[in-house]
């Protein structure tokens, strides 16, 4: 069985969203930030980094959230999340995952984590109208494809995990505002039932 650590409010959750929308086998192991639980002699054995999220599977270990995610859409049998090997839409899977962890996360990472520690109903201010801008450049690129659907169309693939929880991310520090088809794609995101399992 799979075993995910996991902390809330931080890249675990889309680790936990692909494993809800394949359905594996999997068991949730809840770290404490607060507690310092990450930093524990036992989980620096499975991550050295003292970083969540971890997956083990067996004696094997996967680090970095979009490799645990694109590693589960892999394990799962129907290959439901993955486009067919040697496709041009799987190059395009690539190509818009390795997009959103570079570019789309190099724009949220700095923003989130200065709304992280505040009370809940400020967190919306943290971004400011520069960073906001910074981020539309990019998801202008997306624009056409998130109000038609998915980021490959009609196949919600793991590309959607990772490029909206960044994108719930930027909805929580306040970048998203006035951010065109990408809100209305990350409410489609929430309707999804696996996000709001994972969410609970």
């Amino acid at each position: 069985m799979l075993r995910l650590y996991y902390s809330a409010m931080t890249s675990a959750f889309r680790c936990r969203w692909t494993l809800e929308e394949t359905g594996l086998a999997h068991e949730v192991v809840h770290l404490s930030l607060a507690r310092a639980e990450h930093k524990s002699a036992e989980y620096l054995k499975i991550h050295p980094l003292g970083s969540v999220p971890a997956l083990v599977d067996g004696d094997q270990v996967v680090l970095e959230s979009a490799a645990i995610c694109m590693y589960i859409a892999e394990k799962d049998p129907e290959r439901r999340l993955v486009p067919p090997e040697g496709s041009i839409a799987r190059a395009h899977y690539y190509q818009w995952i390795f997009f959103s962890m570079t570019n789309i996360d190099s724009m949220v990472h700095g923003p989130y984590l200065r709304a992280f520690p505040r009370p809940p109903e400020l967190r919306s201010t943290a971004a400011t109208d520069d960073e906001r801008a910074a981020l539309r450049r990019y998801l202008n690129l997306l624009d056409d494809r998130l109000a038609a659907g998915w980021v490959l169309g009609q196949h919600f693939t793991t590309a959607d995990i990772i490029l909206g929880g960044l994108l719930e991310w930027a909805d929580v520090c306040g970048l998203l505002r006035d951010a065109g088809p990408a809100e209305g794609y990350l409410a489609r995101l929430r309707e999804r039932p696996a996000f709001r399992r994972a969410a609970d």
